[in-house]
Protein backbone atom coordinates (compact mmCIF):
# COMPACT_ATOMS: atom_id res chain seq x y z
CA UNK A 1 0.00 0.00 0.00
CA UNK A 2 1.38 3.29 -0.86
CA UNK A 3 0.68 6.59 1.26
CA UNK A 4 0.41 9.92 0.00
CA UNK A 5 1.44 12.85 2.29
CA UNK A 6 -0.20 16.03 1.31
CA UNK A 7 2.06 19.07 2.85
CA UNK A 8 0.80 22.73 2.34
CA UNK A 9 3.20 25.54 1.41
CA UNK A 10 5.11 26.47 4.90
CA UNK A 11 7.54 29.85 3.92
CA UNK A 12 10.07 29.57 3.15
CA UNK A 13 9.36 26.02 1.95
CA UNK A 14 7.50 25.83 -1.02
CA UNK A 15 6.45 22.25 -0.83
CA UNK A 16 4.53 20.70 -3.58
CA UNK A 17 0.94 20.24 -4.89
CA UNK A 18 2.09 16.76 -5.43
CA UNK A 19 2.25 14.30 -2.54
CA UNK A 20 4.97 12.70 -0.74
CA UNK A 21 4.33 8.92 -1.60
CA UNK A 22 5.46 6.53 1.20
CA UNK A 23 6.33 3.17 0.13
CA UNK A 24 5.97 1.01 3.29
CA UNK A 25 8.30 -1.75 3.26
CA UNK A 26 8.42 -1.72 -0.57
CA UNK A 27 12.04 -2.49 -0.50
CA UNK A 28 12.13 -4.78 2.24
CA UNK A 29 13.41 -8.12 0.25
CA UNK A 30 16.34 -5.89 -0.98
CA UNK A 31 17.51 -4.83 1.87
CA UNK A 32 17.69 -7.91 3.77
CA UNK A 33 20.20 -9.39 1.08
CA UNK A 34 24.06 -9.07 1.50
CA UNK A 35 24.71 -6.03 -0.09
CA UNK A 36 21.62 -3.80 0.44
CA UNK A 37 23.25 -0.24 -0.62
CA UNK A 38 24.36 -2.14 -3.97
CA UNK A 39 20.97 -3.60 -4.89
CA UNK A 40 19.02 -0.99 -3.89
CA UNK A 41 21.00 1.31 -6.51
CA UNK A 42 20.78 -1.17 -8.94
CA UNK A 43 16.84 -1.02 -8.40
CA UNK A 44 16.42 2.02 -8.91
CA UNK A 45 18.99 2.88 -11.66
CA UNK A 46 16.49 0.36 -13.51
CA UNK A 47 14.13 3.14 -13.10
CA UNK A 48 16.24 5.92 -14.39
CA UNK A 49 16.87 6.58 -10.61
CA UNK A 50 20.75 7.97 -10.49
CA UNK A 51 23.07 9.96 -9.11
CA UNK A 52 22.65 7.95 -6.09
CA UNK A 53 24.62 8.61 -2.84
CA UNK A 54 24.65 6.33 0.59
CA UNK A 55 24.15 8.41 3.86
CA UNK A 56 21.64 10.00 6.23
CA UNK A 57 19.19 13.29 6.21
CA UNK A 58 20.54 16.91 7.34
CA UNK A 59 19.07 17.86 10.48
CA UNK A 60 17.88 21.01 9.28
CA UNK A 61 15.08 21.65 7.17
CA UNK A 62 15.95 21.95 3.55
CA UNK A 63 14.54 21.47 -0.32
CA UNK A 64 15.71 20.50 -3.96
CA UNK A 65 13.95 23.39 -6.43
CA UNK A 66 14.96 20.85 -9.58
CA UNK A 67 14.08 18.04 -9.17
CA UNK A 68 12.48 15.34 -7.07
CA UNK A 69 14.30 12.82 -4.60
CA UNK A 70 13.55 9.21 -3.66
CA UNK A 71 15.06 8.22 -0.24
CA UNK A 72 15.21 4.41 0.93
CA UNK A 73 15.90 3.53 4.16
CA UNK A 74 18.69 0.37 3.63
CA UNK A 75 19.38 -0.18 7.87
CA UNK A 76 18.15 1.61 10.55
CA UNK A 77 15.02 3.73 11.52
CA UNK A 78 14.23 7.63 11.06
CA UNK A 79 11.97 10.14 12.03
CA UNK A 80 11.75 12.93 9.21
CA UNK A 81 9.71 16.22 9.48
CA UNK A 82 8.19 16.77 5.86
CA UNK A 83 7.25 20.39 4.67
CA UNK A 84 9.16 22.43 7.04
CA UNK A 85 8.35 23.34 10.82
CA UNK A 86 4.59 23.58 10.59
CA UNK A 87 4.99 19.82 9.12
CA UNK A 88 4.28 16.61 9.44
CA UNK A 89 6.87 13.82 11.01
CA UNK A 90 6.86 10.71 9.58
CA UNK A 91 8.73 7.97 11.06
CA UNK A 92 10.58 5.35 8.09
CA UNK A 93 12.30 2.19 8.29
CA UNK A 94 14.54 -0.30 7.08
CA UNK A 95 13.07 -1.05 3.51
CA UNK A 96 10.65 1.57 2.82
CA UNK A 97 10.88 4.37 0.54
CA UNK A 98 10.22 7.80 0.11
CA UNK A 99 9.39 9.92 -2.85
CA UNK A 100 10.06 13.68 -2.01
CA UNK A 101 8.51 16.08 -4.88
CA UNK A 102 10.58 19.41 -5.86
CA UNK A 103 10.61 21.98 -3.18
CA UNK A 104 9.40 19.90 -0.72
CA UNK A 105 11.32 20.76 3.06
CA UNK A 106 13.06 17.45 5.09
CA UNK A 107 14.70 17.47 8.22
CA UNK A 108 16.11 14.53 10.46
CA UNK A 109 14.38 14.84 13.73
CA UNK A 110 15.81 11.42 15.43
CA UNK A 111 17.60 8.37 13.48
CA UNK A 112 19.05 4.99 15.16
CA UNK A 113 22.45 5.06 15.42
CA UNK A 114 22.75 2.81 12.41
CA UNK A 115 20.23 4.76 10.32
CA UNK A 116 21.16 4.82 6.51
CA UNK A 117 19.86 5.60 3.51
CA UNK A 118 20.18 5.46 -0.60
CA UNK A 119 19.20 8.78 -2.10
CA UNK A 120 18.65 8.92 -6.15
CA UNK A 121 17.11 11.76 -8.32
CA UNK A 122 15.20 10.90 -11.74
CA UNK A 123 17.52 10.80 -14.77
CA UNK A 124 20.18 11.29 -11.84
CA UNK A 125 19.68 15.45 -12.24
CA UNK A 126 22.51 17.24 -10.53
CA UNK A 127 20.39 18.94 -7.52
CA UNK A 128 20.12 22.27 -6.37
CA UNK A 129 19.68 22.45 -2.18
CA UNK A 130 18.22 25.19 -0.34
CA UNK A 131 18.13 26.16 3.66
CA UNK A 132 16.07 28.63 4.72
CA UNK A 133 18.81 31.10 5.03
CA UNK A 134 19.21 31.13 1.56
CA UNK A 135 15.46 32.06 0.75
CA UNK A 136 15.94 35.21 2.19
CA UNK A 137 13.88 37.46 0.21
CA UNK A 138 10.50 37.39 -1.68
CA UNK A 139 12.03 37.44 -4.91
CA UNK A 140 14.34 34.35 -4.15
CA UNK A 141 11.05 32.63 -2.76
CA UNK A 142 9.24 32.84 -5.95
CA UNK A 143 12.06 32.10 -8.17
CA UNK A 144 12.50 28.76 -6.30
CA UNK A 145 8.77 28.07 -5.90
CA UNK A 146 8.16 28.30 -9.80
CA UNK A 147 11.26 26.56 -10.30
CA UNK A 148 10.02 23.92 -8.11
CA UNK A 149 6.57 24.03 -9.74
CA UNK A 150 7.78 23.47 -13.02
CA UNK A 151 9.74 20.11 -12.34
CA UNK A 152 8.05 17.76 -14.94
CA UNK A 153 6.87 14.41 -13.69
CA UNK A 154 9.46 11.60 -13.55
CA UNK A 155 8.67 8.93 -16.54
CA UNK A 156 9.42 6.30 -14.13
CA UNK A 157 8.17 5.26 -10.39
CA UNK A 158 11.32 4.55 -8.38
CA UNK A 159 10.07 1.35 -7.05
CA UNK A 160 7.26 0.09 -9.40
CA UNK A 161 8.24 1.57 -13.13
CA UNK A 162 6.38 2.80 -15.98
CA UNK A 163 2.69 2.04 -14.32
CA UNK A 164 3.87 3.00 -10.94
CA UNK A 165 1.86 5.40 -7.97
CA UNK A 166 3.59 8.86 -9.38
CA UNK A 167 1.64 8.12 -13.03
CA UNK A 168 -1.22 7.70 -10.56
CA UNK A 169 -0.66 10.42 -8.39
CA UNK A 170 1.68 12.80 -9.99
CA UNK A 171 -0.81 13.79 -12.90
Amino acid sequence: MIKQILLEEDRPYPNSAFPVLYYPEAFKEITNNDNPEREVIEKLGQHLYKRDWVDGIFPYHHFHNNTHEVLVCIEGEVSVQLGGPNGKTVTFSKGDVLLLPAGTAHKRIEASDDFEIVGAYPDGIDYQTYREEDVASEEIYEKVRQESAKVPVPENDPVQGQEGAVQKYWK
